[in-house]
């Protein structure tokens, strides 16, 4: 569940996906032992514009537990690449931009992420993800 605050996509909505969406990878040295990485929703051929169609979310350290700065997060609306993105990217060595934080809280092998951040652009949304059944490889 999505809620944009205010702009041409205010609301909530709803994404789903039938397979577990969510990924945790673990990475070499220097980087963060684990990456978490969720993508729900998908490209579609053509779109509502006004629907949102993909969410997408990278946390480059999930080992960290409370509020966290350094990650990146996109909503689209509509067809992916064509109509309207809302990206936050605040990871370092990143083209940084946007702000906010997210929250992993993992439980067995699901987790569940809280956003709360302001895309490049201005626009802020919160949400939730519910992640069941998270891959790790």
């Amino acid at each position: 569940m999505v809620t944009v605050a205010a702009g041409a996509h205010a609301g909530s909505f709803l994404v789903r996906n039938a397979d577990s969406p969510c990924e945790i990878t673990e990475q070499k040295a220097p980087l963060p032992k684990h990456r978490f990485e969720a993508m729900i929703g998908g490209v579609t051929p053509k779109s509502d514009a006004n629907k949102l169609t993909l969410l997408m979310l990278i946390i480059p350290d999930a080992d960290v537990r409370g509020p966290m700065h350094s990650f990146y997060a996109s909503i689209h609306f509509g067809t992916v690449g064509h109509d309207t993105e809302y990206r936050t990217e605040t990871r370092p060595g990143e083209h940084a931009g946007g702000s906010g934080t997210v929250t992993l809280v993992p439980h067995g092998q699901d987790a569940t992420v809280m956003l709360d951040v302001t895309s490049a652009d201005g626009v802020s949304y919160t949400g939730t993800i519910q992640c069941s059944g998270v891959s790790h490889t």
